[in-house]
């Protein structure tokens, strides 16, 4: 028999009625929600099956094409021009290459200095470089030294050292190798800092050769074994046979008698320094000041070999091009305007040098019979002597350059000099249409079958064919030449044309595909 506490079991009955309540509420809800839901579901059903209901008119204004409707442009009266755009670097008109050689009185040709750092500029009478302890002297000249030179020579060679001589020392230009031409080389020597080669009876610190006739064997060991150039052969042309040169045990030895047409040999005395120019201590080139572009040797190499580039005269822009481009400039007008963009000429005209290719040889195409260079091929790569500088020959004067298939270009600024290597735009103008000529765009241009062009002029809803001449086109604009006088600048021309039987032509039948 249990007992229960009647006022525990009072207190508990309330708690499960408050529960069950709760339920039947929230099932409530749910059965609204969903009631909701449907309704939503039914109505928004309605309405798009209302929607989709057409009636056989609205069906019929749904599938009828559009207004008829057109896309116009207004004709231009401004010159059409054709441009090629064009990235090229700056570079000296003229290129020299100096190669050392082996000075006389020494076993070895050395590179034993080069102060000439790239980028420096060297004037008349600066050492490019010094060879075994002897100096590498830079003159102006327009060919290379090709023998030793003493006292009293005579030659065309002695009137190119005495041109390059005159501005410094005022040294006369007479053609022979007299007493003030010895007093100039000496001082020529004595300004750079080295000791002048002495002529006949003995020699100096690494100046060499005891004789004149040593000084031109001293020029045939350099090139390797080869007789030096010169003698009576090469000396101005005049014919004069080989001087009876008695202390000369070498005249008749593999050729390399190189005194040159000297009418008489140099009195004997005491040597005196300046009484000989080897040709291993001079380096010509065409143009001073020249520039080092690049200095390809160092301290202690065989001076042998290339040593430095130089770059000299005016400046050139050189850039690369395709075949085509190459094509285009080549049929360039000669009125063609060249103007240079962004780089130190911007805003400067200049003009076509030359066209270099693999088929053009060494010479390329000369624009307008100029060179590529300011001084012409005459001048370029001219430097050095037969042991002491043989020139490379690339320079732009002679249009060569193209290398491995490369087409390349050699643009003329003018204006002042730029920085070697510097980059430069250039706009070539192509064609340009002629004054008098109209611009429309491309599309605006019909052409029939039989390949006659003409252009729809739209006026108050008026049209009218128009038979033009299309001079050329482009980036989508053609130039073209009205073959009446029913063209003009600001008026209207249809591009394209849909909804009308006019899609196909013009409203004559006339039209025919987009030019």
């Amino acid at each position: 028999m249990s007992l229960e506490d009647p006022d525990e079991t009072q207190v508990g009955r309330p708690s499960a009625g408050r529960a069950t309540d709760a339920r039947r509420r929230s099932r409530r809800g749910l059965v609204v929600a969903a009631v909701v839901l449907v309704l939503f579901g039914s109505s928004g059903s309605v309405w798009w099956i209302a929607s989709q209901a057409r009636t056989p008119e609205q069906r019929a204004a749904d599938a009828a094409a559009p207004p008829p409707s057109q896309i116009t442009a207004k004709v231009s009266d401004q010159q059409l021009v054709e441009r090629m755009e064009l990235t090229g670097k700056v570079e000296t008109a003229s290129r020299t290459t100096i190669t050392g050689g082996r000075p006389q009185g020494t076993d070895r040709a050395v590179v034993t200095a080069l102060p000439a750092a790239a980028g420096k500029s060297l004037k008349a009478g600066a050492v490019v470089a010094e060879v075994s302890g002897r100096p590498v002297l830079l003159l102006p000249g327009r060919f290379p030294a090709y023998r030793d030179l003493k006292a009293g020579d005579k030659g065309p060679d002695v009137q190119q050292l005495q041109r390059a001589l005159q501005p410094l020392y005022g040294t006369a230009v007479s053609g022979t190798y007299g007493p003030a031409t010895v007093e100039a080389v000496r001082k020529l020597y004595v300004a750079a800092g080295y000791e002048a080669p002495a002529g006949q009876g003995q020699s100096t610190t690494g100046g060499g050769g005891s004789a004149a006739g040593t000084a031109r064997t001293g020029g045939a060991a350099a090139a390797g074994g080869t007789a030096s150039r010169g003698g009576a052969e090469t000396d101005g042309g005049t014919g004069t046979a080989p001087g009876g040169d008695g202390g000369n045990g070498t005249q008749g030895s593999g050729g390399s008698g190189g005194t040159g047409g000297a009418s008489t040999p140099p009195a004997a005395g005491p040597a005196k320094p300046g009484e000989v120019l080897p040709a291993a201590e001079v380096a010509y080139v065409g143009t001073l000041p020249a520039t080092v572009v690049q200095v390809t040797a160092a301290v202690g190499d065989a001076a042998d070999k290339p040593l430095l580039v130089l770059g000299s005269g005016g400046r050139q822009v050189r850039a690369v091009l395709s075949a085509d481009q190459r094509t285009r400039l080549r049929d360039l007008p000669a009125d063609a305007v060249i103007r240079f963009g962004t780089g130190p000429y911007e805003g400067r005209e200049g003009t076509l040098g030359s066209l270099d290719s693999p088929s053009d040889g060494k010479n390329g195409d000369q624009q307008g019979g100029k060179s590529g260079g300011q001084d012409g091929a005459a001048t370029a790569g001219t430097a050095g002597a037969g042991p002491a500088g043989t020139a490379a020959g690339n320079g732009g004067g002679n249009g060569s350059g193209a290398e491995g298939g490369r087409h390349e270009a050699l643009f003329v600024p003018t204006g002042a000099e730029a920085k070697e290597g510097s980059t430069q735009q250039i706009a070539v103008e192509l064609r340009r249409s002629p004054k008098g000529s109209l611009t429309v765009p491309v599309s605006a241009v019909w052409t029939d079958l039989g390949g006659s062009s003409t252009v729809t002029v739209t006026e108050g809803g008026k049209e009218r064919n128009i038979p033009v001449e299309v001079l050329f086109t482009h980036e989508g604009l053609s130039a073209v030449h009205a073959l009446d006088e029913n063209l003009a600048a600001g008026q209207t021309v249809v591009l394209v044309r849909r909804g009308s039987p006019a899609d196909s032509g013009s409203e004559d039948g006339s039209g025919g595909t987009d030019g």
